[in-house]
């Protein structure tokens, strides 16, 4: 199965990516991986390429990139959007890039799991951040939605499996909103204590959804938004790790999810108990920003810890590890969900 992650360096406490400009050449990057911002795997891990090429004489090495989305039933049609670059994809599974006419901030990406024709983007443009919508490949994309004044970011979007009218999105202030007619009218659900980075579905329910807080903790919806609770507290008070990086739930199981902090990873194997997954030690000197769960296997977890990966293939008892010869830190690590030949 391919894993796909994306590259990038923390530059502050907002979510805020730094990178650098467009069209560096080709031809004079020595080590591509060093500066690359989009890398693949095609051997379940062991080795990893990178994916930079726009042509010739232009890649995407460097850029400041902010998120990532892959179309769930063409998975070599790939999505990322940057922080002053606007959104670029491949249709090739990352070989080539184009760049595609959006905001200049692209935060949040997710695509229609019923018609990935249909994908949702958040971005600032003019100053005001918004959330668009695009109805078919190659066309315009349209305002759905928009905040009151300058200064804030849509940091996360999260389009529901089995109700894709369902859309969830949470800013850099900590408001979370709620559409249930595809974007056209949307509803305040909570005012959390920071910025929203995260937004995942359980497996067995679209009504349960999870909402990390960057380094605040993680609120819980049972009833689809109706209430919505903090449960930073049950994840691990003795070791003051309520400092959220990511969460992601398994794409299988229901009831299990995982939460990266800045002392390591925990997982809620369902009801309120979250235990601390035995992880490499060191590896909890830096922050988890970015874990993937296979979506045909369970057992088979990945997660990034600064310049490093850890792969484990039995939930969690062991690990493996890979180097990467990179300056940045791992953002964001996600499974080829179709192609399952590696």
């Amino acid at each position: 199965m391919k894993k796909i992650l994306i590259t990038t360096t923390l530059a502050t406490a907002t979510l805020v990516l730094s990178g650098c400009s467009l069209a560096a050449p080709l031809s004079s990057t020595k080590n591509p991986m060093a500066s690359a911002t989009f890398i693949k795997s095609a051997d379940a891990g062991t080795t990893w390429q990178p994916k930079i090429k726009i042509d010739d004489k232009k890649t995407i090495a460097g850029i400041n990139v902010l998120s990532m989305a892959i179309n769930p039933q063409n998975t070599s049609v790939i999505y990322i959007g940057t922080e002053s670059n606007g959104l670029f994809m491949t249709k090739d599974g990352g070989e080539t890039w184009s760049q595609v006419a959006f905001a200049d901030k692209a935060y949040g990406l997710a695509f229609d799991p019923s018609n990935p024709d249909i994908m949702y983007g958040s971005g600032v443009f003019n100053g005001r951040a918004k959330i668009f919508k695009r109805l078919q490949e190659g066309q315009e994309w349209k305002e759905v939605y928009t905040e009151p004044s300058d200064g804030t970011t849509i940091s996360s979007i999260a389009v529901d499996r089995v109700n894709s009218q369902v859309i969830y999105a949470g800013t850099s202030e900590g408001v979370i909103i709620k559409s249930t007619d595809g974007g056209s009218t949307w509803v305040n659900l909570k005012k959390a204590t920071g910025p929203i980075t995260n937004i995942a579905f359980d497996a067995a329910n679209d009504y349960h959804v999870f909402f990390a807080v960057f380094q605040t903790g993680v609120l819980e919806t049972t009833d689809g938004g109706k209430s919505i609770n903090d449960i930073s507290s049950k994840i691990d008070t003795t070791g003051h790790t309520s400092s959220v990086f990511t969460l992601v739930t398994d794409p299988v199981l229901g009831g299990v999810v995982y939460a990266g902090t800045g002392r390591g990873i925990f997982r809620r194997n369902g009801g309120d108990t979250w235990t601390s997954v035995n992880i490499i030690e060191s590896s909890k000197a830096f922050p988890i920003r970015s874990i993937a769960v296979n979506p045909r296997n369970s057992r088979e977890i990945i997660y990034a810890s600064a310049k490093a990966i850890y792969k484990s293939t039995d939930g969690g008892s062991t690990w493996s590890t890979i180097q990467l010869d990179t300056s940045k830190d791992i953002s964001v690590l996600k499974y080829d969900s179709v192609n399952v030949s590696n």
